[in-house]
């Protein structure tokens, strides 16, 4: 799951005071600096440190950013423990909007955690500080195989000829959706026939007024880029991001036409909450509690929603526009260059990136595993329609990435201005791109 943008900009204030240090400090020491990792002669695997070695504990920080998923990360450290017992591996939850902002301020301290939870969009700006260690001398000592995930999230932590990130999980986006309202209201479920016309339709349906108030909404049209924006832009036919990294065009007639298609439903035909009324009642809540009869969300929300509404959810694939459309995204591990244990955080990277861990997580629907193979536990883990997501994958356009991944400051600036009726769709997805293009354009 991306750190993805939402409605609202959240200006993350600097961190103050002492940075103590999460489990890797400051002071380097040989091999533990950000030079490559020991080569190939060192043997078949990694050895231990001296520390180890010598029977002492090795405490390895690892920081993520999902609350959902603690339970898991819980069980995956305890596991390695078990067969490790050197060393010691502490999940540390960091979630919300500041995650990255925490993390860059701690690495740019030569401190920070062993092992971190990494998205594609926020990976070049720290491989080009220098915060991350390559794995390519690692694999090779270790005779380690990269071709047990999909090319494409191998790709997406590459750079340079060298790559940095064990490949977790994948996304992809569907239409969720109340069976329970759509039966009181005698509408057909959603299907791969339907087109935002259609979902529209039935909106009108499923939206319940009384006395003037609305009480049942049938649609949620969200602002979030990943599981809203982007989608339907692409869908009609936008280049998120040009081949060169430079520029976008979601300003363009056709970005305009897509955008206008959302803003249509929250103030022309009111089939959803507006953004005025979603700041403060937050779409997915209003979703979980029966308020809402459909929303787009990401494969990561599979769990969530089902706990909530059990036998009355399922999902679909995405309604279409111009053309089918999704957006795939993904997340890796990543180590720091400078921890101070660097061949026990590699033995614990490797451990994350097995077929074992895949299945723990496929297991209890946390996410879809990037080990190939293990995606069909994901989805027979809850018992609704899943493999929509597994199938969306064939027409999913990869989460948009620039060399600045400021570039998407501007649109979720100005997609926010929209959903709160402060700016008209064409005026604002047009200085989106205005300034988008010139975020990209004096990028390195």
């Amino acid at each position: 799951m991306k750190g993805k943008k939402v409605l609202g900009v959240v200006v993350a204030s600097c961190l103050a005071g002492s940075l103590a240090a999460c489990g890797s400090s400051g002071d380097s020491k040989s091999g533990s600096s950000s030079s490559p990792a020991p080569s190939a002669s060192a043997g078949a695997s990694a050895s231990p440190s001296a520390s180890a070695a010598a029977g002492k504990k090795v405490e390895l920080v690892w920081w993520y950013s999902d609350g959902k998923q603690t339970d898991v990360m819980n069980k995956i450290a305890a596991k390695f423990t078990e067969t490790h017992p050197n060393i010691k591996v502490t999940p540390e939850l960091t979630a919300g909007d500041q995650y990255y902002t925490k993390l860059q301020t701690v690495l740019a301290a030569n401190s920070g955690p062993d092992i971190m939870w990494m998205d594609g969009p926020d990976f070049p700006k720290f491989q080009s500080k220098g915060f991350l260690q390559p794995y390519n001398d690692l694999i090779k000592k270790d005779n380690f195989s990269m071709d047990n995930y999909p090319k494409s999230m191998v790709d997406l932590y590459s750079m340079d000829g060298k790559m940095y990130g064990m490949p977790k999980d994948f996304d992809t986006i569907g239409l969720y959706y109340n069976k329970e309202m759509f039966d009181k209201a005698n509408v057909k479920y959603p299907d791969a026939t339907w087109t935002w016309d259609t979902l529209r339709d039935a909106a009108k349906k499923l939206t319940i007024t009384s006395g003037g108030n609305t009480t049942q909404w049938g649609f949620a049209a969200t602002s979030g880029t990943q599981e809203s924006i982007y989608p339907i832009l692409v869908q009609n036919g936008v280049k998120l991001v040009s081949a060169d990294k430079k520029t976008t065009d979601v300003g363009s007639a056709d970005g305009v036409a897509a955008i206008q298609v959302l803003y249509d439903m929250m103030y022309k035909d009111k089939v959803s909450p507006d953004g005025k009324y979603m700041i403060d009642n937050k779409p997915g809540a209003l979703f979980k509690s029966g308020k809402v009869a459909m929303m787009t969300g990401g494969s990561w929300n599979a769990r969530g929603y089902y706990d909530a509404l059990k036998e009355k959810l399922d999902v679909a694939v995405l309604p279409k526009m111009k053309q089918e459309g999704n957006i795939i995204h993904g997340i890796g591990w990543v180590m720091n260059a400078k921890s101070k244990n660097q061949n026990e955080a590699w033995e614990f990277v490797k451990w994350l990136g097995s077929k074992d861990v895949a299945m723990m997580q496929a297991e209890v629907g946390a996410v879809i595993p990037a080990f190939n193979g293990t995606q069909d536990t994901w989805v027979k883990s809850l018992p609704y329609n899943l493999k929509v997501f597994i199938d969306m994958t064939k027409t999913s356009t990869p989460y948009p990435i620039s060399n600045n991944v400021e570039w998407e400051d501007p649109i979720a600036a100005h997609i926010s201005n929209i959903w709160i009726d402060k700016e008209k769709v064409a005026d604002g997805m047009k200085a989106a791109q205005d300034e988008a293009n010139k975020i990209m354009a004096e990028a390195k």
